[in-house]
């Protein structure tokens, strides 16, 4: 089983995409689990400003995977809200599963898959400080965003009914290019795991960030862009650093977790697979420095360290008032600096 990051092709990218993918045979026969960041959008329909979107020949890639399972659990399927649905059953038809998104009455459903014997389970969650600021305002359709107590207790209720079932929660949280966890969800990953959670996977700052085991079970807390091409989306104007050119994979098996690490969107490269290690191995652990530090030790590296300061509150807690007060504070920051920005560009 692997877990790819964050995945958005456009259609003058997507035939060299799928090409290029369909040739590494670390794919071959795998589980193949990734976030599709963008919802379908076929050739002839009229492109949004600032949006993400996939061609529809994305389906095409992981052709010689056994099975593949997507995540939709992102703030970029708000960009066309109307499409989740079609988006969904598109990924249905072709055999492509799929989770993250609230169905029946608002209901977080994972999406659940027997292989050789084995059962699974898939949980995606998006932070909600991210749909709150690009919320979907056509219809009632909606990526799992639910407070993060609620949907760990949602987690907890389906482990104690099945509990011979394998969880994995695919989380979409975290500030963009952020090289550091917020200490808020590295507790979150702990805390699910320690109700029985086989494993965490976190994906959205577009950069590859750290992993660990925790109690035996391995949480790779960033795997950055599978693929999501520069100089394509938002007008040709989105563009990446050159952090974000690595991304890895978490690679889950009964014997042991590996780490594949690839280029991606590199000198005109598409994908290109680099090297495997073990979740111990020297490249991963320089993005892991955190692994043996208690949490009141990262809370101090992490404010030492991070990447985004300026009136960006220090996650801890992941409920309660103060939570909510940050939360709410974080929001409207957002929606400030867009306002200023899109007064600068009148």
């Amino acid at each position: 089983m692997i877990f790819l990051g964050d995945i958005a092709c456009p259609e003058e990218k997507i035939q060299s995409f799928v090409d290029c993918v369909n040739r590494i045979n670390v794919f071959d026969n795998e589980i193949v689990i990734f976030n599709l960041e963008a919802n379908i959008l076929e050739p002839q329909e009229i492109e949004r400003t600032l949006t993400l979107f996939n061609s529809p020949q994305i389906v095409q890639a992981f052709s010689k995977a056994r099975k593949v399972i997507v995540s939709l659990a992102n703030n970029h399927m708000y960009d066309y809200p109307a499409l989740i649905q079609r988006t969904k059953h598109y990924l249905e038809q072709n055999n492509i599963g799929v989770f993250g998104i609230c169905e029946n009455d608002g209901l977080i459903l994972p999406y659940e898959y027997e292989d050789r014997g084995r059962h699974y389970a898939f949980f995606g969650h998006c932070w909600r400080l991210y749909t709150r600021t690009n919320s979907n305002q056509e219809n009632n359709t909606c990526v799992v965003d639910k407070p993060y107590d609620e949907f760990i207790e949602v987690v907890k209720n389906y482990i104690l009914l099945k509990p011979l079932t394998k969880v994995y929660c695919f989380m979409h949280w975290n500030y963009d290019l952020e090289k550091w966890i917020m200490p808020m969800h590295r507790n979150i990953s702990r805390d699910l795991i320690d109700l029985g959670v086989a494993g965490v996977v976190g994906c959205h700052s577009h950069c590859p960030q750290g992993a660990e085991f925790y109690k035996g079970k391995p949480i790779a807390y960033g795997l950055g862009n599978f693929y999501l091409p520069s100089n394509c989306y938002f007008n040709g104007k989105l563009v990446f650093p050159s952090f974000s050119k690595e991304t890895y994979a978490l690679k889950v098996n009964d014997d042991e977790n590996r780490i594949l690490w690839f280029n991606t969107d590199k000198n005109d490269e598409i994908v290109s697979f680099v090297q495997e290690e073990s979740m111990r191995g020297p490249k991963i652990s320089e993005l892991s420095l955190f692994k043996t530090m208690s949490t009141e030790q990262y809370i101090s590296f992490f404010k030492k360290h991070r990447s985004k300061k300026f009136l960006v509150p220090v996650y801890v807690e992941y409920s309660g008032v103060k939570y909510q007060i940050q939360e709410r504070w974080a929001i409207f920051r957002v929606r400030v600096l867009r306002f200023i920005l899109s007064i600068l560009k009148r």
